[in-house]
């Protein structure tokens, strides 16, 4: 007998959508089911409390949405998605803003010799006679040797099959691509300026796919969107959870990163007006587990002790061997370990830092915390559970760097924030988490042990900004400072656990970076610069990290945002076969420390949970108004 049917109507800020589904089935997979964006960062397990959604009727409350939402939100119909339960016909109202997010495409820019592994050669060959009777292939091959010095010359018995009519269509006038010494198309007439390739930065969070001119070097285009396997978790540990908890979890992650890529190709090859059949080389990038789904290989180990991947070495592979639609050679850039990948060594190569005799560390802060110290003779490498604080994903009222994201907060302002777009804020991004804390150690407003100020303390520090303290407040037994109201007036705050959630992750990055100088006994004299890769740290506020320290002072003045760098990495290793020869033999000898086995880690990550002020505010301005509250 077939189940009874009810319908779920999805109300988004962009349209809305019936869904069917089954009574008793969960609200958060009938979503995922339709495929609609949704941030879901602890991956349905309800500890994150980030699947708010809005329910028209009435349902049964969960436990986690119990634990997450207040009174009022619970009795004006908010649910979490996760622990919800589908028992009737159901109208819901969801944020959609995870297609707003800002995605970070730039980054350092090098000057160098175009020389990429892929080559176009346009060949004129005498016409064969019957005393010329050599076979085509070795006519190629003699030209190829005689006109470019090539030897050795290798073919794939699809292209083999091509010759024959292809030098002839022209006569004998035709294109030969070479893959290093492997033909891998012919093609009529003179196509060489029709020569490009792939960059693709596969980040947890968001992906960038540059279209690159393998004639000359150019950016022709690039194109940007939210990764939709964030639909499955914000962090690693959340999608790999996934694939355990699933029987078909590393399926459905490998087809949705497959998919976006053939989406995102197809459309980069349309609005340019090239035929995709000539991207001859894809290089990508990401963070090891990112590679693994992406490959289809079980990245179940990554997150277990010993922390094992299936790879991390440099590998070419066919495209169809992967499921992309188009026909390129799949270029994977070598990573160092399970929670260093290929992201971190095109930030290495890009940086510059493999050029210097000096030392200098990079810090990726994105989803995780990841650092590399280095110059042309060495690199080692660490990693840090950090990320997810910066990211939003353990803060109360976090989200991605999506429009009206609170982005910079200033308490000595009456208007003490500014949001991503001046839109109407709807909660805070990293680099406002950041500021947040800063601020507030700024302005007494919590301690050095990042215990917030109570009412019972003896006098606010600041006679001037005393009024700052109105906005300290207790909500459902949680001491949280309020930062702003969204557009439906409801309170966005910065909490009491907000704050030991960026002093854990900020004593663990301040504790990676001291490891890994004390590591080549060097200190922070010796490092020439300190590179900032990926959004989190192309945004934020750099006195606001020294603030809190995060970063260590002594590396003051020597601080450098360089963007999206991985994105950068992965171009150069596509148009370079020096570059890619000299990031693959730097990595084969790099060192990895993994951090938990180190015995001074605790202690460097005990001391980097305190936090001074370092930074005096600055003097109320004369002409500004005293606000009792900026609420």
């Amino acid at each position: 007998m077939k189940e009874n049917k009810i319908n779920v109507k999805i109300i988004l800020e962009d349209g809305e959508k019936v869904c069917k589904a089954n009574i008793g089935d969960n609200l958060l997979d009938v979503i995922r089911k339709n495929n609609i964006d949704f941030d879901t960062p602890c991956n349905g397990n309800g500890s994150c409390g980030k699947c708010r959604c809005r329910l028209r009727e009435n349902t049964e409350i969960g436990v986690s949405s119990k634990k997450h939402l207040s009174e009022a939100e619970l009795n004006s119909g908010v649910r979490l998605a996760c622990d919800t339960k589908v028992m009737n016909d159901l109208t819901v109202e969801l944020s959609n803003k995870i297609k707003d997010m800002t995605v970070l495409i730039s980054g350092v820019e090098k000057e160098f010799k175009i020389n990429p592994s892929i080559k176009k050669h346009y060949i004129v060959l005498e016409k064969p006679t019957l005393d010329d009777q050599r076979d085509d292939l070795m006519r190629i091959k003699d030209f190829l040797k005689e006109s470019f010095n090539l030897e050795n010359i290798d073919i794939d018995l699809n292209i083999l099959r091509k010759i024959p009519k292809a030098i002839r269509k022209d006569d004998y006038k035709f294109t030969i691509t070479l893959f290093d010494n492997k033909i891998i198309d012919i093609e009529p007439s003179d196509t060489t300026k029709d020569n490009y390739g792939l960059a693709i930065d596969i980040g947890t969070t968001t992906i960038a796919v540059y279209l690159m001119s393998l004639y000359d070097g150019r950016q022709i285009d690039v194109i940007s969107e939210v990764n939709n396997q964030r639909n499955y978790g914000a962090d690693v540990i959340s999608r790999i959870n996934y694939t355990i908890e699933n029987s078909d979890g590393l399926k459905k992650l490998k087809a949705s990163i497959v998919s976006q890529i053939n989406d995102i190709v197809k459309n980069i090859g349309k609005r340019n007006n090239i035929n995709i059949d000539n991207i001859y080389d894809t290089v990508i990038v990401g963070n090891t587990t990112m590679i693994h789904l992406l490959l289809g290989i079980d990245p179940e180990y990554i997150a277990k002790a010993p922390y094992i991947s299936g790879f991390t070495e440099a590998m070419n592979f066919s495209p169809k061997d992967i499921g992309f639609s188009f026909k390129s050679n799949i270029s994977i850039m070598p990573g160092v370990s399970s929670y260093v990948g290929s992201d971190i060594t095109a930030g290495i190569l890009s940086s510059g830092m493999l050029e210097s005799e000096k030392y200098s560390l990079l810090l990726d802060l994105g989803t995780n915390g990841e650092m590399a110290l280095g110059n042309k003779d060495e690199v080692i490498t660490c990693s840090t559970a950090a990320g997810p604080a910066f990211e939003g994903a353990n803060i109360k009222y976090g989200v991605g760097g999506i429009l009206g994201a609170i982005s910079e907060i200033d308490l000595s302002k009456k208007n003490k924030i500014k949001t991503i777009g001046n839109k109407p804020p709807c909660g805070v991004c990293g680099s406002g988490v950041l500021d947040a804390v800063s601020e507030m150690i700024k302005y007494s407003l919590i301690d050095e042990t990042g215990r917030m100020f109570d009412e019972e303390d003896d006098d606010f520090e600041f006679e001037e900004y005393e009024y700052l303290t109105k906005d300290l407040v207790e909500i459902d037994g949680m001491k949280q400072y309020i930062l702003a109201k969204d557009q439906n007036g409801d309170i966005i705050s910065f909490t009491q656990k907000d704050i030991r959630e960026v002093q854990l992750a900020k004593a663990a990055i301040n504790a990676g970076i001291q490891i890994l100088v004390k590591e080549k006994n060097l200190d922070f004299n010796d490092i020439e610069c300190l590179y900032l890769g990926g959004g989190f740290g192309n945004y934020m506020n750099v006195k606001s990290s020294l603030q809190i320290g995060m970063i260590p002072l002594e590396l003051d003045g020597k601080i450098k945002s360089i963007g999206n760098c991985a994105g950068s990495g992965a171009k150069m290793y596509l148009l370079s076969k020096e570059y890619r020869n000299l990031i693959v033999n730097k990595i084969n000898t790099s060192k990895y420390i993994e951090l938990s086995n180190r015995k001074e880690f605790q202690e460097y990550f005990v001391n980097g949970m305190m936090m001074e002020r370092i930074y005096e505010p600055a003097q109320k301005s004369q002409t500004e108004e005293a606000a009792v509250s900026s609420i």
